[in-house]
C-alpha cells in the first residue's frame, strides 16, 4: 500500500496497524466462517465438500475451545504532495 499511495502522488502522514485474533472460540469469525461456505467455492479455491469439511472443523474447534483465527488490518492517513 505505501508504494501505491506514493505512486498516486500521496504522502503517508500516519499509519495504524491492528491485529484481530481470537483464541478459544470463534465469536468475531463465526459469521465469516458461515460465509466461506458460499464464497470459497465460488472463488474456485475449494469444492463445496472441501469447504464444508474445513468450516465444520473450525466450528468444532470453537465448540472445543481450541479455535484460532487472526487477521491484520491497516489504515493510512495520506495527503497530496
Amino acid at each position: 500500500m505505501p508504494r501505491l499511495l506514493t505512486e498516486a502522488g500521496l504522502e503517508i502522514v500516519a499509519s495504524f496497524q491492528h491485529v484481530l485474533a481470537e483464541i478459544g472460540s470463534a465469536d468475531f469469525w463465526l459469521s465469516a466462517l458461515e460465509s466461506f461456505r458460499k464464497l470459497v467455492p465460488k472463488a474456485g479455491a475449494m469444492s463445496d465438500k472441501e469447504v464444508a469439511a474445513w468450516v465444520d472443523a473450525l466450528l468444532e474447534d470453537s465448540r472445543n475451545g481450541v479455535f484460532f483465527g487472526a487477521c491484520n488490518y491497516y489504515s493510512y492517513v495520506a495527503r497530496r504532495r
